[in-house]
Parts: structure tokens; C-alpha cells; sequence
């Protein structure tokens, strides 16, 4: 396990959609929470514009060159949806966050919070931040899409997003974040804006802060609080390749609780035995090992 894992820990882990959490860190996941660490997920959209693999499910999927609203190509028109406000990929959402609910039971991860809401909640109330959709470049690495709907997460301003972390932060207080490296694994442009707002609430959290984002609350100051850890998770294929001198940390997790939860992301997930595949049909194997990074506290905190 991760150094520091134990039952007093607190671990924070930050994903960008659900089924991330499982494919990369769900072995380290479900075997620090068995071992009485206390595993909080933060999940950041609902995955509204993933692929669809099941044949009777193909209909949830949305096809943005087919969806009749304005697309935002403009970052100040891509705001968060307010609480009860439906764009297209209501249908998927709500499979994905059933779907998630499923996975994390089988991980046996008991606390969850989608950005925006719970500990994350802006005064105003409750928002949503949307899947902003990808494609593939020419390298094979996922880049931004050429528009993008409204609310979508990785145009929505960092400082906001950051904000809305840094609550939870210096609510949960947790020992240890973990998170995708800059790359964001594969390029996808709400995995590197997730690694990018984590960093940002990370300093954020660091010193003392409003109770809750809004004016309510702004008398209500909560101490700020260092987190101790910052771990980034190894990219496949990352950007650039790591340091030789870089320790990687390999942790060898629970592998039949990481093969339950992906069994449970159906809609992104195809399982066969010890093997899975996405959208994309290539078939890999199922591993209890996940590979992670120290951040240096200075890369994090620079002023500090």
C-alpha cells in the first residue's frame, strides 16, 4: 500500500469520471479502505460524453455533432449547470452514477463527492460540471474536442473548481491526495484539468479559508491545512517519460475488488475473466499493481 495508509489515515483521491477511480486506482483503493484508511473519491463530471459499449445501452450515448443547442466554443458560455438544469447525456449520467455507486460498494469506499456539491458546494447551492468530450490526435493521445457543450468541467474557471476543492481540503483534512500526473494519463482535457485544479486547491487549502464558497459564509474562516502527501498516478503512456532517478512507488492492491468494480462500469467496461477492454476493443489485463509519484511539497507550494 501507499506509505501512510492505515486506519487513521484519510485518503483523497480526485477523478475526472466515473470508472477512473477503478481502472487506475481501484486496487489501491479498495485495499486501503479494507486495512480502515479512510477513502474519500472526489468525482468531477458524470462522464455524460463517454462511448457506450453495450448494444441495449447504445441509445444513452450522445452524439455532439447531433445535439440541437448552441455549443459553447467560448469559455465564459461554459459555466456550470445549476442543480436540476438537464443538458444532453441526462441519461448517461444517471447510469454512470449508478454505475459508480456499484463499483465503489465493491471497492468498499463509503464517501463520495461529486464536485460541486456536498463539501464541495458553492454557497449558492449545488452545481454540476459536465463531461467536456474529447478526440483522438494523430499521435494517439486524446486532445480537446473541437466544441464544446455548456458547463462543460475543463472550461469552467480554475479558480472556481480550485475553490470548491480547497473546501473539501480543509474540511476532510486528508493526509494524502491522490491524482492524475500533468498529462492526465492519456491527454484527455478534463483529466489534465482535473490534475491542473488539484494542485491549485491544494495551495488554496493551505491557508485559511471561507467555511463555504459565497457570501454567507465568508464571516465562518476554516484553518487552512498542508496535505502532508501529493501522489500522481503513472500515465500509460505519459507525455514525457520519467526521470531515471524518479522512485516510482508500485502498490500491490486488491485485485478482486478492482475486477467487481470495473464489472460494475458496464457502460465504459467489457470484462472477460482477468481481462477488459474499452471502447477502443483492445484487451488488456486486469492488475493489482498501480504505479504512483511523490510530489515534492516545493512543486506544490512554491512560496511556502
Amino acid at each position: 500500500m501507499l506509505p501512510g495508509t492505515g486506519p487513521k489515515a484519510t485518503m483523497l483521491f480526485v477523478h475526472a469520471h466515473p470508472d477512473d477511480e477503478t481502472i487506475v486506482t481501484g486496487a489501491t483503493m479498495a485495499a486501503a479502505a479494507a486495512a480502515g484508511a479512510r477513502v474519500v473519491l472526489v468525482t468531477c463530471t458524470r462522464g455524460e460524453l463517454g462511448e457506450v459499449i453495450p448494444p441495449e445501452l447504445a441509445h444513452l450515448e450522445v452524439k455532439t455533432g447531433d445535439v440541437n443547442i448552441p455549443l459553447a466554443t467560448d469559455p465564459d458560455d461554459a459555466g456550470p449547470l445549476a442543480e436540476g438544469e438537464s443538458a444532453p447525456g441526462a441519461g448517461l449520467a444517471l447510469e454512470r452514477e449508478h454505475e459508480l455507486a456499484a463499483a465503489l460498494e465493491a471497492l468498499g469506499v463509503r464517501e463520495h463527492i461529486w464536485l460541486g456539491q456536498g463539501a464541495t458546494a458553492k454557497d449558492s447551492g449545488p452545481v454540476t460540471f459536465r463531461d467536456s468530450g474529447m478526440q483522438w490526435g494523430p499521435d494517439g493521445r486524446a486532445t480537446a474536442a473541437d466544441t464544446v457543450l455548456p458547463g462543460s468541467f475543463s472550461r469552467a474557471p480554475l479558480a472556481e473548481t480550485a475553490e470548491l476543492l480547497a473546501h473539501a481540503i480543509r474540511e476532510l483534512r486528508p493526509d494524502m491526495v491522490i491524482t492524475y500526473a500533468a498529462d492526465g494519463g492519456y491527454g484527455h482535457p478534463d483529466h489534465v484539468r482535473t490534475h491542473e485544479l488539484t494542485m491549485a486547491a491544494l495551495r488554496l487549502a493551505a491557508t485559511a479559508g471561507p467555511a463555504n464558497a459565497g457570501p454567507a459564509h465568508a464571516s465562518v474562516v476554516v484553518t487552512g491545512w498542508k496535505v502532508p502527501t501529493v501522489y500522481t498516478i503513472v500515465s500509460d503512456r505519459p507525455e514525457r517519460a520519467l526521470d531515471a532517478d524518479t522512485p516510482r512507488l508500485r502498490v500491490v492492491g486488491d485485485l478482486a475488488a478492482k475486477s467487481a468494480a470495473m464489472t460494475a462500469h458496464r457502460t465504459q467496461i467489457t470484462v472477460e475473466g482477468n481481462r477488459y477492454a474499452l471502447s477502443d476493443d483492445v484487451w488488456k489485463d486486469i492488475s493489482a499493481v498501480e504505479e504512483f509519484v511523490a510530489v515534492p511539497a516545493a512543486d506544490i507550494y512554491p512560496t511556502q
